[in-house]
């Protein structure tokens, strides 16, 4: 990587603590756009086949930022109610959930590695405490978990229909935001977003290594089976809704995650049939990393 591409990088990452930092409304939208400009050229490195998607990116981003510095002016400096459901729409947009999901899959499959973990892990820091945000009454909490178990339910079906990777990992992650959103409600966000980019990392790690070990193992991670570190992630979050009595609504998040679970493992009966030989480093990357959801638990 050269030095220019470090800087796009380091714009990636001040993005999120510029936005979340800031006092000022026009501050943190600008934060965030920070992150959307420096990603650009990240996205076209090493990747001939990204022009198309970067083009886009481009555009449903632009569309989302419209709607989410209207919706945002109206609300932060007008409280101006009604504005949110501009606000969610473009957040909705912006990170791929419930209504705005539809270009997670077919961006994933034209983009490189590095590029996915960059647009399904840092750029959603930003907008989802920008979501957190809005949490003003009854009425939005209960739409932002109905739109995450949208989310949820839905990243499930479309990563039925997938057969790469990188479109399955798209819709996971419309799988795991619909999760995040309702983590939001109870508390838990950094908590379950973080568990999710520190497994998608090492499984994007391997998968760009080609170490199928590694890879079908993460895959079981990523999926939420215990005692991997995902499962207590999702597992908090059972227990939230349980406390707040909210069945209907868990009722479909684990529906989800039963959906979810067939093209995991599909994934993961394929990279296993191509492993040849399992390295000491793999291992200890499995024990570190994974199961250190027996350790939570304990």
């Amino acid at each position: 990587m050269n030095s220019s591409n470090i800087l796009f990088l380091m714009l990636v990452i001040l993005s999120p603590i510029i936005s979340l930092s800031s006092s000022d409304w026009m501050i943190a939208w600008a934060g965030m756009e920070i992150g959307m400009i420096g990603v650009f050229p990240l996205l076209m490195y090493n990747s001939s086949s990204s022009k198309e998607a970067s083009m886009k990116y481009f555009l449903i981003q632009s569309l989302a930022s419209s709607l989410i510095l209207i919706g945002g002016m109206l609300f932060f400096c007008f409280f101006i109610y009604k504005s949110l459901i501009m606000f969610c729409l473009g957040l909705s947009l912006k990170i791929g959930f419930f209504p705005g999901q539809f270009w997670i899959p077919s961006l994933m499959d034209s983009l490189s590695w590095n590029s996915n973990f960059l647009i399904l892990g840092p750029l959603k820091i930003a907008p989802l405490g920008f979501l957190s945000l809005i949490m003003v009454n009854n009425i939005i909490v209960n739409l932002i978990l109905l739109l995450g178990v949208m989310s949820a339910v839905l990243g499930s079906i479309m990563g039925m229909n997938q057969t790469k990777i990188r479109g399955m990992l798209g819709s996971s992650s419309i799988s795991h935001t619909g999760w995040m959103m309702v983590s939001m409600v109870y508390g838990f966000l950094w908590g379950y977003f973080f568990s999710y980019m520190i497994i998608l990392m090492f499984s994007l790690y391997s998968l760009y290594n080609m170490d199928s070990f590694l890879a079908s193992i993460n895959l079981l991670s990523i999926s939420g089976l215990p005692p991997f570190l995902m499962f207590v992630a999702k597992f908090k979050v059972v227990y939230f809704l349980i406390l707040s009595n909210k069945f209907c609504l868990l009722f479909f998040l684990i529906l989800s995650s039963v959906f979810s679970l067939t093209f995991y493992l599909k994934f993961y009966y394929s990279y296993l049939l191509m492993v040849t030989k399992i390295s000491l480093t793999s291992i200890g990357m499995v024990l570190i990393l994974n199961l250190l959801g027996i350790f939570f638990i304990v």
